[in-house]
């Protein structure tokens, strides 16, 4: 991929990304150094199409533009306590408390 390419998916990646609803959080390190949105080769760099950018095929770098800035990861609950009835009650439990995914 030339620096012409990378360039183009750069802006075609801003814009999805200007156009994405974000999170209201501080994206800092523990340095207090912010973190940007998406780092990417400047110039020509072989076999970028394989990484690509974020949101977009071959999704290496997730599925959406913001990443997690957008949203937050979903975290899933372990399936088998016991046997099929107890799973079902605890998922209903779940549930019934607001939980949701």
């Amino acid at each position: 991929m030339d620096a012409a390419d990378i360039a183009a998916g750069r802006e075609r990646w801003q814009k999805r990304y200007d156009a994405s609803r974000k999170r209201d959080a501080d994206f800092s390190t523990l340095s207090g150094l912010s973190v940007d949105p998406v780092y990417g080769p400047a110039e020509d760099y072989p076999d970028f199409e394989r990484i690509g950018w974020p949101g977009e095929f071959p999704y290496t770098r997730g599925l959406y533009p913001t990443g997690y800035r957008g949203r937050t990861w979903t975290i899933r609950q372990f399936a088998g306590f016991g046997n099929a009835q107890q799973t079902n009650e605890r998922y209903k439990m779940i549930l019934a408390a607001g939980g949701g995914g």
